[in-house]
């Protein structure tokens, strides 16, 4: 989808650890004041900078208080993003700052020429699937997450491997003794799905990737499925050090029992993008010759 809009409010979100990304923050905000583009701030970064009154607030509809987000760091920043903005459906710019950079669009060099780009409404945006997970215990839905990349059942590093009952809809397609199973969104593909097995798929397919941590079968592959299907996993262990965790940043403890059901989430991330490049030109450079 392409905008022609003007931009007149654009939301900064910097890595605060990274200390580039907080200093280019700080440039961006005085750099945007100058071409009369109000700049905000997300409320950690606002805090953080001692710019409180540039915070763009939690909740609410951010969509009223900013057209475009643009995020300084590398792919976590960006996950954090998506997370925090997706509901809200605001185009989200990746500007890199950090090693990957898989999922960023620009990296910092070219970031004010992208911004006047943006500003003049000269960029594409490209929707990406995300997935929502429900974890139930004892007949009650006790948690409820959202990620763009992958929602993760696992054990924890020193545990005996855990039994996982694993259905697609209604259907039972087995339990697996294995460490942990990925359940992956597109995008979420070439990341821990990846490293375990899975397969690559283009971003902008509608399917669900489940992938079994090290599994002590011969029967466990990886299945592609439809976006319209639901993966539960009932997890089985004889210890209490089971995880389910999203995009590797949120984490909540499991228990035997336990059942996680992840499907297609109601939302989207969007992303703005600048570039020409395919999904397997980036494919390419990023995973050849060890980049990733």
């Amino acid at each position: 989808m392409t905008t022609k809009t003007r931009v007149t409010k654009i939301g900064l979100i910097p890595h605060l650890k990274k200390r580039e990304a907080v200093r280019s923050a700080r440039e961006i905000l005085d750099w945007l004041g100058e071409r009369g583009v109000k700049g905000l701030l997300d409320p950690r970064s606002a805090e953080a900078l001692g710019l409180p009154e540039l915070s763009f607030g939690e909740g609410g509809d951010l969509k009223k208080k900013m057209d475009v987000a643009v995020v300084l760091g590398g792919d976590g920043a960006l996950l954090y993003a998506a997370r925090m903005l997706s509901p809200s459906g605001l185009p989200v710019l990746g500007v890199n700052v950090g090693h990957l950079g898989f999922l960023t669009e620009i990296e910092l060099t070219e970031v004010y020429d992208s911004l006047e780009r943006v500003i003049n409404g000269d960029y594409e945006v490209e929707e990406r699937m995300m997935v929502a997970a429900t974890i139930r215990r004892h007949a009650k839905d006790v948690e409820k997450f959202t990620g763009l990349n992958d929602i993760v059942v696992t054990k924890g590093a020193f545990s005996r491997m855990i039994r996982l009952e694993t259905y697609i809809d209604d259907h039972h397609i087995g339990t697996y003794p294995a460490d942990g199973v990925i359940v992956a969104s597109p995008t979420g593909s070439t990341a821990y799905s990846l490293s375990a097995g899975g397969p690559i798929v283009n971003p902008r397919m509608d399917t669900l990737i489940i992938t079994f941590i090290c599994p002590h079968t011969l029967f466990a592959r990886a299945f592609v499925i439809s976006g319209s299907e639901t993966v539960r996993v009932v997890v089985h262990s004889s210890h209490d050090d089971v995880m389910v965790t999203v995009d590797g940043q949120l984490g909540y403890r499991l228990g035997d029992g336990d059942e996680v059901t992840i499907k297609k989430a109601g939302h989207k991330t969007r992303l703005v993008k600048l570039t020409s490049r395919s999904f397997y030109e980036v494919l390419k450079t990023k995973l050849s010759e060890g980049n990733i």
